[in-house]
């Protein structure tokens, strides 16, 4: 298995898998989904072409085994940090037949070097329960987060 830097080529495979990690989760009718691919797909290929998301592909014997991203998001500065973006993981999903092999940790440590080679002080993600652990092993700590729906 190697994790690769997609490309524009990949993104039928990052979209089919940013659908497969909210069916995973579960809570998000068909309808809405099949709503939610195009959009996906425009919103990352003008990040993907802008450079602020990089996504990461493994693979192995050409089939990808899962991915993940990293988008360079805008944040408003504060105290104690100056910088106007940090590096948020996203869209994490391997394949149900690859799972357990650790494809998951290798696409996060991809992720991890990429960010730091970048120079942000931080990778910054939303957990789901299923990701927890991997996360965890690989040293992210836990944090909250509120919200309030209309």
């Amino acid at each position: 298995m190697r994790v690769r830097q997609a490309t524009l080529d990949d993104l039928d495979v990052l979209v089919r898998h940013r659908r497969g990690m909210f069916e995973d989760m579960g809570g998000h009718p068909a309808r809405d989904l099949d709503a939610a691919d195009p959009v996906y797909r425009r919103w990352a290929r003008a990040r993907l072409t802008s450079g602020s998301l990089v996504a990461f592909v493994a693979e192995e014997k050409g089939r990808a085994l899962g991915s993940g991203c990293v988008w360079v998001q805008p944040v408003q500065p504060r105290p104690g940090r100056a910088d106007a973006t940090r590096a948020y993981l996203l869209s994490m999903f391997t394949e149900r037949d690859a799972r357990g092999r650790g494809v998951a940790t290798a696409i996060v440590k991809k992720a991890m070097a990429w960010s730091k080679k970048e120079g942000f002080p931080r990778l910054v993600l939303h957990a789901s329960r299923m990701g927890e652990p991997v996360y965890a092993k690989l040293g992210f700590r836990a944090g909250r987060e509120m919200y309030y729906e209309f």
